[in-house]
């Protein structure tokens, strides 16, 4: 067994441990007979809307997707894009955050779209829905200052004040200096570097990605990019709302709960387990037992209700991608000059 393999089985490893350990943590102490009978009387027509918000959202991501790429001459099909997209987030179940690498493989090698192009708009893209979450979460704090404000600044705001400032500003300049370190040492060898094929490989790549980091400031469409994200991003919301009527425990839940319940969700996808399993349900059930007092058991039977409905489309529509991408398509993408804005 070669060192990369190993390298690869033992992070995999890592992560699934990592879930085990969650999802024990967040079930340990749950009645389980009340949450299988929760389980039995839930409304699943407003958890089958969720699904369906759910799958709008895979089409509205590849859209934006379709769009970041044009600058770059690249039109692929919003099928397969799609496919691309869906593909990702069935990656994402086997192995975290290896879903953004995989979406962009899935259509460089179905579509001969360029890897490291991909790579840099998949970049652009995720640092954007960053600012959009981030902005999210400063307008739940506000709209909610009593309860989801109260819980962030004893949850989160506290953390980082106090020692953590010195910490984190050591670790700062630590890393500041690792870096001019190298850069120095860059110049000083750049001529025995220019003429190293890995150096050269290398730079190649990070120029690809490059490329795509630019495609938001060359797109045309702007405008419905935003638009998109927008309606991307009321998908989420929407998702996270109409799951909370399934249940009689958080039926009067309002919009501006919702809101909050896809912020604390959103912090459990993001975690480095699979698919967000364990990490969803941990955070998705404390939040809601801090913010609003639900029991620990109907906050895990909204988390489960959401997340393995999710979870169970993904690997259903990931499968049908898959086959659709590899199996019975062998399309090649259509190539344009670049745009120039």
């Amino acid at each position: 067994m070669n060192k990369k393999r190993l390298n690869n089985i033992l992070k995999f490893s890592i992560f699934f441990l990592l879930t085990v350990f969650l999802l024990y943590f967040s079930f340990k102490d749950a009645r389980m007979d009340e949450l299988l009978a929760g389980l039995k009387a839930a409304n699943y027509s407003w958890v089958l809307l969720g699904v369906l918000l759910g799958i709008a959202a895979y089409f509205i991501r590849a859209r934006r997707w379709q769009l970041l790429m044009e600058p770059l001459g690249y039109k692929p099909k919003l099928g397969a894009v799609y496919n691309a997209v869906v593909i990702g987030y069935l990656a994402n179940l086997l192995f975290p955050r290896f879903g953004e690498i995989a979406r962009c493989g899935a259509l460089a090698k179905s579509d001969k779209a360029p890897f490291d192009k991909l790579v840099g708009t998949v970049v652009a893209e995720r640092a954007f829905d960053t600012l959009c979450l981030i902005a999210i979460v400063l307008s739940a704090f506000f709209l909610r200052v009593d309860t989801f404000g109260k819980f962030m600044r004893e949850n989160v705001l506290s953390k980082l004040s106090g020692k953590d400032y010195l910490s984190g500003g050591l670790a700062a300049l630590l890393l500041a200096a690792g870096v001019a370190l190298l850069a120095l040492l860059a110049w000083v060898f750049r001529r025995r570097l220019r003429q190293n094929s890995l150096v050269q490989k290398t730079r190649s790549f990070v120029k690809g990605i490059g490329d795509g980091l630019k495609t938001f400031v060359t797109m045309r469409r702007r405008w419905e990019f935003l638009l998109q994200s927008v309606l991307l991003w009321a998908c989420y919301w929407g998702m996270s709302w109409v799951v909370l009527f399934a249940i009689p425990a958080t039926a009067h839940f309002g919009a501006v709960d919702g809101l909050i319940i896809m912020v604390l969700g959103s912090f459990g996808v993001v975690a480095p387990t699979n698919g967000g399993l364990g990490a969803f349900h941990a955070i998705t059930s404390i939040g809601m037992y801090a913010i609003y007092a639900i029991p620990e058991t109907d906050g895990l039977l909204y988390a489960t209700l959401t997340h393995e409905s999710q979870m169970l489309f993904i690997i259903i529509l990931g499968i049908i991608a898959y086959a659709q991408a590899f199996l019975f398509s062998r399309k090649k993408i259509r190539h344009e000059p670049p745009n120039n804005p």
